[in-house]
């Protein structure tokens, strides 16, 4: 399936940001294709601010009137509804080149316990054995891009109050 911006991917080409990455330049273009469609579908599971502009779309974004602060600008960056903002952009490619370096960060891991004890608790988990380093599902540069575009209820505000 071809990559359609807003339909099944927040960016239809990668190249921009990862031209000169020996793992993209080494992937094909169909791999290529999948692992931007990956990142998206994960990235999509995300809470952002803002609300959709239609609640017919396939994916989260575009949203409507969106803007937020950016902490690297120091000002707030407002997103027209037909775009994605670069932060997402970037994102996503950089999530689908940490897809195609580890691929097994996309595989589900099951937990199964040889051994439960209640008191006093304790686990034996058999999986872990076998694998002893697990790939996280972002990596923590995209976590950072992705932060101020999310909906954070705990983010601080600039209103004072007092609890009495």
């Amino acid at each position: 399936m071809p990559l359609v911006l807003f339909v099944n991917t927040f960016l239809t080409n990668g190249n921009l940001y990862l031209e000169g990455s020996p793992v993209w330049e080494a992937a094909s273009v169909p791999r290529r294709e999948q692992s931007l469609s990956d990142a998206t579908r994960v990235l999509d599971q995300n809470v952002w601010a803002g609300s959709a502009v239609s609640a017919a779309q396939p994916l989260s974004w575009p949203r409507a009137a969106f803007s937020y602060y950016d902490p690297n600008l120091n000002l707030t960056v407002s997103v027209p509804a037909s775009t994605v903002p670069l932060r997402l952009e970037r994102a996503t490619a950089f999530l689908a080149q940490h897809y195609l370096t580890f691929p097994e960060a996309l595989e589900l891991y099951s937990t199964s316990y040889e051994k439960i004890k209640i008191g006093p608790i304790e686990l034996e988990n058999t999986d872990a054995a076998s694998s002893t380093s697990k790939v996280p599902l972002y990596s923590s540069e995209v976590l950072a891009l992705v932060r101020p575009l999310l909906n954070d209820s705990n983010r601080s505000t600039t209103m004072w109050w007092r609890a009495n």
